[in-house]
């Protein structure tokens, strides 16, 4: 389990402390594996995306079994986990832009060269930026990370409420739980970007529990319908970037007011890449739409059952 995305290893009979400490374990352990190369300077970007999703996928494990944490130990943790991913997600949003600019300079017209090359510049600087954010995040607490994942694990109990309580008892209501609060985000007005955005979210979310939990259901809830959930974050992940570069570049632009002379120079590779992702982002929510759709008839709620009445082919 340490480094993939799957806990594998867990059993529904297991008791939620077990399956805690098998599954905390790992996913603190790949934010630690991860954590050193992110904090290179001028390192592969790859690293700081990595460590990005590790401390996701750790956070998610926090939630799945909140209730064998006290509660300051709980928050203290996520506390913790969060610094980390909203520093390296304002690194690895840099590094994303960044792509998109290279990906897009070998296309690009004569008269948005000078704007292209102004915007990695800009980007370059704000990325140096948010790397120094992020090593000053990591060398914030005064622990080390090590201690930190030793200690989370040593509070780790059984909940109070539940003294005997299983795994795959817990299985199923939180995942269907996750099902319904992500149908009603969905069925919300996604013209409105930020219900979009709370889509995406309790997508994450709905995600990274099936790569916990699947364990505990039939076959189908991993074999078909994750993959499903990782088609529509890739979408969703394109909205948000389109969303995202289409702020920074309006800052630019309204910043360079001051400077008429650049702007006009830089004006066309600016507004160039501003229209890109303003017709992007529509076209991100359309096929999100058509998805969902698709979801809807796939009727995902089928799919927990668990292994042992799983129908068969």
């Amino acid at each position: 389990m340490a480094e993939g995305k799957w806990a594998e290893g867990l059993l529904p009979e297991m008791t939620l402390r077990e399956a805690a400490r098998a599954v905390l374990e790992a996913r603190l352990g790949v934010v630690l594996t991860h954590l050193p190369a992110a904090l290179r300077p001028g390192d592969d970007p790859e690293h700081v995306h990595q460590l990005r999703v590790a401390t996701r996928r750790a956070d998610a494990a926090l939630r799945i079994f909140r209730d064998c944490l006290a509660k300051h130990d709980y928050r203290a943790a996520r506390a913790r986990l969060r610094g980390l991913r909203r520093a390296a997600g304002a690194a690895r949003d840099w590094d994303v832009f960044l792509i998109a600019l290279r990906d897009r300079a070998a296309e690009a017209r004569r008269a948005d060269v000078a704007g292209n090359d102004f915007l990695v510049a800009y980007s370059l600087g704000q990325r140096a930026a948010a790397q120094a954010a992020l090593e000053a995040v990591a060398a914030r607490e005064p622990d080390d990370f090590p201690g930190f994942i030793d200690a989370t694990l040593a509070e780790l109990r059984q909940p109070q409420h539940e003294p005997h309580a299983r795994l795959g008892e817990m299985a199923r209501p939180k995942l269907a739980g996750l099902l319904e609060r992500f149908a009603l985000a969905a069925s919300a007005d996604l013209s409105d970007y930020e219900h979009l955005h709370q889509v995406r979210i309790r997508g994450k979310r709905l995600r990274y529990a099936i790569e916990v939990l699947a364990g505990c259901f039939a076959p189908p809830l991993r074999e078909r319908y994750y993959p499903m959930v990782e088609e529509m974050q890739e979408t969703l992940g394109r909205a948000n970037d389109s969303h995202v570069a289409m702020g920074r570049l309006r800052a630019v632009r309204d910043a360079l007011a001051e400077w008429p002379a650049t702007r006009q120079r830089v004006k066309g590779g600016v507004e160039g890449l501003l229209r890109f992702h303003q017709r992007r982002l529509p076209q991100e929510r359309r096929r999100f739409v058509t998805w969902w759709r698709r979801w809807q008839e796939a009727a995902p709620e089928t799919a927990l059952v668990p292994p042992a009445v799983a129908p068969t082919a």
